[in-house]
């Protein structure tokens, strides 16, 4: 009870207030969270990073270890330092059009976890590469051309700088690992219309971004591994900014083939956002839907039999992201802002209690999930926030019969998340 007071209190709060400045990203293959401070035709390498991570309690476990999110699988009690994230990043400038990046990145799966790409032999933190490409800016009017390992134009160039917030949780496309960040192929990006002010300043533009990838994330493109894919990931993006950029809408798809034979599986993605900012506010409306093509193996309809009869399988997520000034200095620099974020997610809108599913797609597609996290943030100086924060996945559960017993649980953590820059 003392938690759901808490939430509602917090969500009338930031209503009253509004939401914290945030800033856009653009066709750049990089989130404004890691833009050097220089300016791009600097004609000079750097080097730059950031990272953060969290002082965490977890007070209240669900009892059936449901979920794959941050906490999920950390037992109640647990207590402890983690690292999210470390970036550490390196650009060379060789004039205006042509320039070279790469990140190297620490990332823990999730607090407590063990083994993965950020663990070497010894279970101790490495770093694997990230990002690692060419760009050919104004490779013709108005578009840019990126080469290697580049971000994909799923949600980290506009979505996830819009909020501003990846410290405190992955925005729900990642969260819920409908798509990555980062692939190995061919992106071409920019904006086929804009529209400045009298100082210059950009009043509205209309953007796209199309790419085509490995679909193997960090992972090399080998055939000997057993999750390697030899079909590739097809991205397209289009987006626009209206009234000097307070308003933001953002269309995302992508498609790839899981197999051809013998069920001719296939993914659709599609998502659409739609934000508004002003000096002190930011909120941001997102809906997402993942059509699954013949990867819910049905073996029993209402108790009858159905050997190898298969059904799309449809996750779907919608979610509100905010954040508020509360608080700035003289200079007008902000001091202390709210964050605010509601999801709602459905790992499958087709799931039906009266049918028996196998297969590896059908595990956990009958727990529906409410995530909810809010939190203050305070900015002693630009490159370091201190983030207190409450982070809460509740799950309910809609099967019959075997394990229709288990209802709604949750999983709940407060935490006091730390954010650092390496650059100014």
């Amino acid at each position: 009870m003392k938690t759901k007071l808490f939430f509602a209190t917090m969500c009338a709060f930031l209503l009253g207030r509004g939401i914290a400045n945030a800033q856009f990203g653009d066709s750049k293959p990089y989130p404004s969270t890691t833009s050097p401070h220089e300016s791009k035709d600097s004609t000079r390498g750097h080097i730059w990073g950031f990272m953060f991570g969290s002082d965490y309690t977890k007070t209240h476990a669900d009892s059936a270890k449901r979920g794959s999110t941050q906490y999920s699988q950390v037992p109640q009690g647990a207590n402890a330092f983690s690292f999210q994230r470390v970036y550490l990043g390196y650009d060379y400038f060789f004039n205006k059009q042509f320039s070279v990046h790469m990140v190297l990145a620490h990332e823990d799966l999730y607090d407590g976890s063990i083994g993965g790409v950020n663990i070497d032999q010894t279970n101790s933190r490495s770093f694997y590469l990230k990002f690692g490409n060419m760009e050919w800016d104004n490779i013709f009017p108005g578009s840019n051309l990126s080469i290697g390992a580049v971000v994909t134009p799923s949600f980290a160039f506009m979505e996830e700088p819009f909020w501003g917030y990846r410290a405190i949780e992955r925005t729900i496309l990642d969260m819920r690992g409908i798509t990555g960040s980062n692939d190995v192929g061919a992106k071409l990006g920019g904006k086929i219309w804009k529209t400045n002010d009298e100082n210059g300043a950009e009043k509205a533009c209309v953007g796209y971004n199309i790419m085509v990838g490995n679909n193997s994330g960090a992972k090399p493109d080998n055939s000997a591994l057993s999750s390697y894919t030899p079909y590739k990931r097809y991205y397209g993006d289009l987006f626009a900014k209206f009234f000097n950029d307070k308003i933001v809408v953002d269309f995302y798809g992508d498609y790839h083939t899981i197999q051809w034979s013998p069920y001719k599986q296939s993914n659709t993605v599609g998502r659409g956002l739609i934000g508004y900012k002003t000096k002190n506010f930011n909120i941001s409306f997102e809906y997402f839907q993942e059509v699954m093509k013949n990867q819910a193996i049905v073996a029993k309809v209402n108790g009858i039999s159905q050997p190898n009869d298969t059904t799309n399988r449809v996750q779907s997520g919608f979610s509100i992201e905010g954040a508020a000034t509360l608080l700035r200095d003289k200079n007008g620099v902000q001091k202390l802002g709210a964050i605010f974020r509601y999801d709602t997610y459905n790992p499958d809108a087709n799931y039906s209690a009266d049918d028996t599913y196998t297969g590896s797609y059908s595990n956990g597609n009958s727990n529906t999930e409410n995530f909810i996290t809010v939190g203050l943030d305070y900015t002693p100086i630009p490159q370091i926030h201190i983030m207190p924060n409450v982070w809460y996945d509740q799950f309910s559960n809609r099967a019959n019969g075997v394990g229709g017993s288990l209802k709604s649980d949750y999983d709940l953590a407060y935490r006091i998340t730390f954010y650092y820059l390496f650059y100014k």
